[in-house]
């Protein structure tokens, strides 16, 4: 929701964002779906539009529990914080070990335009970024998870002005399409999707002030990502950018700008606007509750897309105190337990109402705590020495007794 990926100073050295996939080379292939024919996108392919679930592997006593959506986590894999030269550091390691040991299904990973093409010369798999990418990839997948990119954050070259601020949509759409294929073709076969920009209809992360205007260009943005997916690997599925909330009003204005036919998942950030609030609460208003699902949903039966799934690709809830915090959004939950138990509620809230939501994804495995907020600290699931916290113990208990689709 309203928290950077990182901040514009620490982009404009290191370029730490990053991409990868999940799973070991057979257990993290994708289950192929057919794409539904009515889609006016649909010509001649297929498209792994959800991941294989893992109810079989459940005791029998436990089958006939409600299926929840499949576990995904935050990481930010490409950071600086996690290298050493072109070498994964220790800590990398230690939370990539505690994420798969608690049975963490799926891995989203922020992959940034900026630093995988920082010029308007064709990307290179050999250039440092890149190579980053291809050891992030082999790493996850060698610990038996799933990964799925979410692209976003334009170059220099390709953005608006001179400015630093890479949380831009470009001000050609159609100059993402190349970088978009150069990732599907290269990348394509070991991931599980890629997600079309963060958050985009929010100023924050595109740049853009007029909420008309940013809805039409991020439309334009998705447009043009869809067409170089396709046509660098056909069979990969692109993501709706994960709009902050449960944001029916954004996703009806992007059908009524052109977004049908653009993408094969439909994605939400269903952050709570109040975080002390529980999962199920109806006493929020509009997009900042969870439970306004269905109107998302309609939204999208209204377009004729209603057999697509969707995925919350990101969402989790903080821990801290909210002494001398007037923002309610930015409130916190109290303990461990609370954000635990939130966080396996909304699973259980998807298994019991939502058949539609296939991915729950938690903000985030790890953040530092130098240089962001407390309630952005609050998110971490882990410690830098691989202490896995509480809320992650609760989420593999709920793994180890739940069936996921």
């Amino acid at each position: 929701m309203k928290r950077k990926f990182l901040v514009a100073s620490v982009l404009a050295v290191s370029g730490l964002i990053g991409g990868a996939v999940g799973g070991t080379a057979q257990a993290a292939t994708t289950a192929l779906v057919t794409k539904p024919t009515a889609d006016a996108s649909a010509k001649k392919k297929k498209k792994a539009v959800g991941v294989a679930g893992s109810a079989t592997a459940l005791a029998a006593g436990t089958a006939a529990a409600p299926a929840v959506p499949q576990l995904g986590v935050q990481m930010h894999a490409m950071w600086e914080m996690y290298w050493n030269g072109q070498t994964p550091n220790a800590m990398f390691d230690k939370h990539l070990n505690a994420l798969a040991a608690n049975k963490v299904q799926i891995v989203r990973v922020d992959m940034g335009w900026s630093a995988s093409q920082p010029t308007s010369a064709a990307p290179t798999t050999t250039s440092w970024h890149n190579q980053r990418l291809n050891t992030v990839i082999n790493r996850i997948r060698a610990k038996g998870m799933k990964v799925f990119l979410t692209a976003h954050q334009s170059p220099l070259w390709a953005r608006p002005g001179t400015g630093s601020n890479t949380m831009q949509f470009p001000a050609n759409a159609a100059s993402i399409k190349p970088w978009m294929t150069f990732l599907a073709k290269n990348y394509g076969s070991r991931l599980a999707g890629i997600e079309v920009w963060n958050e985009p209809n929010l100023a924050e992360f595109t740049g853009v002030s007029d909420s008309a205007a940013r809805v039409k260009k991020f439309v334009a943005v998705l447009k043009a990502a869809y067409a170089g997916i396709n046509a660098g690997n056909a069979a990969l599925p692109v993501i709706f950018g994960g709009p902050a909330q449960t944001d029916d009003v954004f996703i009806k204005q992007a059908y009524a700008a052109g977004a049908k036919g653009a993408f094969d998942i439909m994605a939400l950030h269903p952050y709570q606007g109040n975080q002390t609030k529980a999962p199920e609460s109806t006493d929020i208003t509009g997009k900042g509750r969870m439970t306004n699902l269905p109107a998302v949903v309609a939204a999208m039966k209204a377009n004729g897309d209603s057999a697509k799934p969707i995925w919350w690709t990101e969402f989790g809830t903080s821990v801290h105190s909210n002494a001398g915090i007037n923002q309610v959004w930015l409130y916190g939950v109290a303990n461990e337990q609370i954000s635990g138990d939130y966080m396996v509620r909304s699973f259980k809230l998807a298994a019991k109402q939502y058949p539609q939501v296939k991915v729950g994804t938690i903000y985030t495995a790890y953040r530092p705590a130098a240089g962001i907020s407390v309630h952005q600290y609050g998110y971490r699931l882990l410690e830098a020495d691989g202490t896995v916290k509480g809320q992650l113990k609760m989420l593999k208990a709920m793994r180890d007794t739940t069936p996921s689709r």
